[in-house]
């Protein structure tokens, strides 16, 4: 073993990767700057503070995994046709890349990261059916924003809700940031306490803070999440 998941941590993962009926592919975005700290006055792709530790995950989870998860890890300068917004990237393998956690999925966020590849994997969802018909009633492009940190114990629950949103409706790009490593938008929106999720017109994806169609100041249950998105699309109708 490494040392970067312990014995008990280890079998529960290769549990979950023996149940998987196929392999998936990340893109896993970095770059060789090795800068530390956040500072909100950066350039989102100027530095990467946790992309050494981004590749170390990813080449555990592939060895764990036995190839079942694997990454094609690329500098910033052979993927900008991705469009990534923050480094390190992890897009996941869903077929328009349009699901993504930008910085290091630890702590809290380790286990949503876990369950959005094995939806992807099984093709299977936790979410209620009505609240899966509504996602897949959305035909219109929208970007939501997924503000986190590593010990909200409320984040990883949002997460898995707005990742099964992505995996759902391809027309909907779903970014879960992690604050603490990347926080200019945070700052931007005056985010007070997470999960901070903004949902963005898709017109506006590199405006970093660009003013959110709706927002959803911390936790909402899935049936009253998917009203806040359909509203969003009903306004940007009328818009």
């Amino acid at each position: 073993m490494s040392g970067l998941f312990d014995q008990e941590t280890e079998s529960e993962l290769k549990n979950i990767f023996s149940k998987w009926p196929r392999n998936l592919k990340d893109i896993l975005i970095i770059d060789e700057d090795k800068h530390e700290g956040a500072h909100s006055h950066e350039k989102p792709l100027d530095h990467c503070h946790t992309c050494e530790d981004a590749v170390v995950l990813a080449r555990e989870l592939t060895r764990i995994s036995e190839g079942k998860l694997g990454f094609n890890i690329l500098k910033k300068a052979e993927a900008m046709e991705l469009k990534p917004r923050y480094l390190p990237s992890f897009i996941y393998d869903t077929p328009s890349r349009n699901v993504r956690y930008y910085g290091l999925p630890s702590g809290q966020e380790f286990a949503p990261f876990i369950f959005a590849h094995e939806y992807i994997a099984t093709k299977t969802l936790k979410l209620p059916e009505d609240v899966l018909e509504e996602v897949e009633s959305i035909d219109m492009p929208l970007h939501i924003k997924v503000f986190v940190t590593p010990e909200c114990p409320y984040c990883s629950i949002v997460v898995d809700f707005m990742n099964q949103v992505g995996i759902v409706n391809s027309n909907i790009i779903v970014e879960t940031i992690e604050a603490m490593e990347n926080p200019l938008e945070a700052d931007s929106y005056g985010v007070q306490y997470v999960p901070f999720v903004a949902i963005n017109r898709i017109e506006d994806y590199y405006r970093y803070g660009a003013k959110p169609v709706e927002v959803i100041p911390g936790y909402l249950p899935p049936e009253e999440a998917v009203k806040v998105l359909s509203r969003a699309v009903r306004k940007l109708r009328r818009s």
